[in-house]
């Protein structure tokens, strides 16, 4: 390396040398101002209260202790108070009617000589605050007897307060909460030493609200007790049971449930069991049937009462309480039949329904009806009058039946083939051993009590009778007995007339049944036909038409025949609309078009579309118009001769 280069690179090592010799210099430079700065600062604070500090309540930052002492004292000169009651005017109280004086303690001074002065730039980012215990003071008999004196502790004043409550019921909105009055009595102990605090404070203003000076109501609207009160008894009240008894219901809810829901001192919801009980109670004294008298229009033509025995609806009170009191508690809408201990036939009308075992114990003569309709009747031999042992008259159920059992009393022993008992060992049996039944031989050779049958009849009885049929037993007045069988006698009579005229309804129906049958597809062509069969329809009887099982498929036709003769009309006019059409059409229709037809194929198009959409159908050389004015076009399209194809 030369000299020259040699000197060169020396050069430039002492420029980047004495470039970072300024560069420390700067930057030392400027720590050392920063760090005076700090320790200025920090010697600033030495006897100062650093920044964001607050001593009760008050903003003392960069201030010494003898400074917020002074500031404190300044506050106490002319100090008033002003107490915001929830409710009426405002009041004031001054510095001088409680005394209020300073007392400084020292506090304050300590208080900063425990501050770190040189924390001063982690105090401009948090607030510190602190409270001092004693920094003014009072009288506390002058601030009590002040006090005392306001209007908001005056009692002629106060509003006690009310609890929230719940509502009465209404159908629309059941129950709610009503919602608590707050009131204005003060709670003087807690008023008096909140007030104290702010007058330490020395706050200018003192919400007696915000203190929470006044007496609470136990319970509010937001109270959990109210709340699951009201929604236990909404819950209950909400309850809809309609009782279903045939030809009757009977409604259960809010409207009355309402009056059974009480509550008790812990605000526990419950239903009177009591009112539960007297509701079923009238349920069953309306609706139990069993050994009521029942009204019966006997197969005499006459209407007997029939009085005694157990037979009939029974509601179970003891099950249905039970039940009903789960229904209310479980706030269920539902239609229900009450829990019955005892049934019988019917709920509409008599309760045997129309199915029963009718004995006549003075003509001795007894009809068993299934659903309507007779299917047994008989002479009988009931119990032995003259022994005492009547057949016992009433409404009563049967109880069951059984084959081949042996009666036995104190003195017999009785084989039957049908036995079918309905009051406790009476019932209805077979008695091969007599001769003759009816009459009177039950006033001195009659039964233990049981009613006596012809072997066939016993036989029908207990091949079509069921456990639970009604039978009922009844008497009439002996004078009456013979006008009673005059009567019965007659009635067979009409209802075998009935029967035979009905029978001649059903041949009669069945022949305008067929002839409705064979109508099948109906076209104009069957016209007579359908005549026919409305004409043999209208001349059958009122009972014979009813029987008539097809004569909507009657209806059906004529209307049809309707149909078809509107159709057929409406399609003549539209044919009579179309041929002027037609006729103008065929004027140039197979013939060679020319330009001088121009008029009539616009005449004729024109005719076309003032039809109907019926008429238009109905033009059948259509093609024939397309074609001519196609031609048309076609004809006009052409250059005439001598023009130049690019003319």
């Amino acid at each position: 390396m030369t000299l020259d280069k040699r000197k060169g690179s020396i050069m430039k090592r002492t420029k980047r040398l004495n470039r970072k010799k300024r560069c420390i210099l700067i930057v030392a430079g400027v720590s050392l101002l920063l760090f005076t700065v700090y320790l200025g600062i920090a010697v600033y604070f030495g006897g100062r209260f650093l920044y964001g500090t607050f001593v009760n309540g008050k903003d003392v930052s960069c201030k010494t202790a003898e400074e917020v002492e002074s500031m404190i004292a300044s506050e106490v000169d002319g100090y008033e108070i002003k107490i915001v009651p929830r409710e009426g005017e405002e009041e004031w109280l001054a510095g001088e009617d409680v005394a209020l004086k300073t007392v400084f303690d020292g506090t304050l001074q300590r208080q900063l000589a425990q501050q770190s002065g040189f924390a001063w730039p982690a105090a401009l980012f948090r607030t510190s605050t602190i409270q001092v215990e004693t920094m003014v003071d009072y009288s506390q008999e002058k601030m009590e007897e002040a006090a005392r004196k306001l209007d908001v502790l005056d009692e002629a004043n106060m509003r006690k307060p009310l609890d929230a409550t719940i509502s009465e019921y209404t159908g629309k909105e059941g129950y709610k909460i009503l919602p608590e009055e707050k009131g204005t009595v003060v709670n003087e102990k807690k008023f008096i030493k909140a007030l104290g605090k702010a007058i330490r404070n020395l706050d200018s203003s003192f919400s007696m609200e915000d203190a929470k000076c006044y007496k609470k109501p136990k319970y509010t609207k937001k109270s959990k007790e109210l709340k699951k009160q009201v929604k236990t008894m909404n819950q209950y009240a909400k309850a809809s049971i309609t009782y279903d008894f045939g030809d009757s219901q009977e409604v259960l809810d809010g409207e009355t449930i309402h009056q059974w829901i009480s509550v008790d001192g812990q605000r526990n919801v419950s239903v009177s069991e009591e009112k539960i009980r007297e509701y079923v109670s009238f349920l069953a004294e309306t609706y139990n049937t069993a050994g009521k008298s029942k009204s019966l229009e006997s197969s005499y033509g006459t209407e007997v009462t029939v009085s005694g025995g157990d037979y009939g609806w029974i509601i179970d009170q003891e099950q249905e309480v039970a039940a009903l009191s789960g229904h209310i508690q479980n706030g269920e809408s539902l239609t229900k039949e009450p829990a019955y201990a005892q049934t019988a036939n019917s709920r509409g009308g008599n309760d045997y329904g129309d199915t029963y075992v009718e004995v006549n114990l003075t003509a001795q003569h007894l009809f068993y009806y299934k659903n309507g309709a007779l299917v047994v009747e008989s002479d009988f031999v009931s119990g032995n009058e003259a022994k005492g042992w009547s057949t016992p008259a009433g409404a009563f159920g049967l109880y069951y039946k059984q084959r081949d059992k042996t009666l036995r009393g104190e003195d017999y022993a009785t084989p039957v083939s049908f036995w079918m008992p309905f009051n406790g060992g009476v019932g209805f049996h077979d008695a091969t051993w007599r001769n003759s039944f009816g009459g009177s031989y039950y006033k001195r050779n009659g039964s233990h009590g049981c009613v006596n049958l012809p072997y066939n009849v016993a036989k029908t009885l207990y091949e079509n009778i069921e456990a639970g049929c009604a039978v009922l037993v009844y008497k009439t007045p002996t004078d009456s007995a013979a006008a009673q069988e005059q009567a019965r006698q007659e009635e067979q009579a009409q209802r075998e007339a009935q029967e035979r005229a009905k029978q001649e309804a059903q041949a009669q129906a069945a022949a305008v049944i067929q002839l409705i049958d064979a109508l099948g597809e109906v076209t104009l062509d069957s016209r007579d036909a359908v005549a026919n069969a409305r004409n043999q329809f209208e001349a059958l009887s009122g009972e014979a038409k009813a029987l008539v099982s097809n004569y909507g498929a009657l209806e059906a036709a004529e209307l049809r025949i309707a149909q078809l003769d509107a159709e057929a009309a409406a399609a003549q006019q539209a044919q009579e609309e179309a041929q002027p059409v037609i006729d103008a059409i065929n004027q140039f229709a197979g013939q060679e078009v020319t330009l001088d037809m121009k008029g009539a194929v616009e005449s004729a198009r024109a005719q076309y579309n003032q039809l109907s959409d019926a008429a238009k159908a109905k033009v059948s050389n259509y093609g024939a118009l397309e074609a001519a004015e196609a031609q048309i076009r076609e004809l006009e399209s052409r250059p005439e001769e001598g023009d130049s194809p690019e003319a």
